[in-house]
């Protein structure tokens, strides 16, 4: 089991997850008033991205047992992992995981898996940093490696058992949008 702990006892660690990775434990502290989750339950701030959406573990216990929901500055929602040591995989694994929910058609793994093919190319174009990175964190952390990390995702987003609502009443949209990878001009 991997910890905030053992996350924050490497401050490279720390930096690595917030750039490239979009994961950052230092936004954990940013004002978090307005998030309620419907129905009614415990959450902590476990990281925040570059765009104001937060990371949260949500139920009781200890937070590295707990699901992680991500919300989007955007309005979506969803759980994204069934707890940290499930997120870091993933997190490592497809960087690009905010796309293929975009491009998913709604839902479908097998848009996902298709956009999957174009985000590998351009993050390899556009993060030359990445690779270092990812090794450096998997260094330190006991990271385990999952057979199928897009389908862990998929999975997890429609099991997604909780709505995040703002304070105007709002409730966040889930995290699939309705695009596939067929919509992009850039990737036919």
């Amino acid at each position: 089991m991997i910890t905030i702990a053992d996350i924050k006892s490497s401050p490279r660690v720390v930096e690595d997850l917030d750039w490239p990775f979009d994961f950052s434990l230092p936004r954990a502290d940013d004002d978090s008033d307005w998030i309620h989750l419907k129905p009614e339950t415990p959450f902590t701030v476990i990281a925040g991205d570059g765009t104001g959406g937060v990371f949260l573990a949500y139920g009781s216990g200890d937070v590295e047992v707990l699901p992680v929901l991500h919300g989007t500055s955007e309005g979506q929602a969803g759980k994204v992992a069934s707890n940290l040591t499930e997120w870091l995989p993933i997190l490592m694994a497809i960087p690009y995981w905010r796309d293929l929910l975009k491009f998913s058609g709604g839902g479908d793994l097998d848009e996902m898996r298709k956009t999957a093919t174009f985000m590998e190319k351009e993050y390899a174009e556009d993060f030359g940093d990445l690779p270092e990175a990812r090794q450096r964190i998997m260094d330190v952390l006991p990271i385990p490696t999952l057979d199928d990390p897009i389908k862990v995702l998929h999975d997890n987003v429609h099991g997604t058992d909780c709505v995040l609502v703002a304070e105007d009443g709002y409730e966040y949209e889930s995290l699939f949008n309705r695009f596939k990878p067929s919509d992009n001009r850039n990737w036919r």
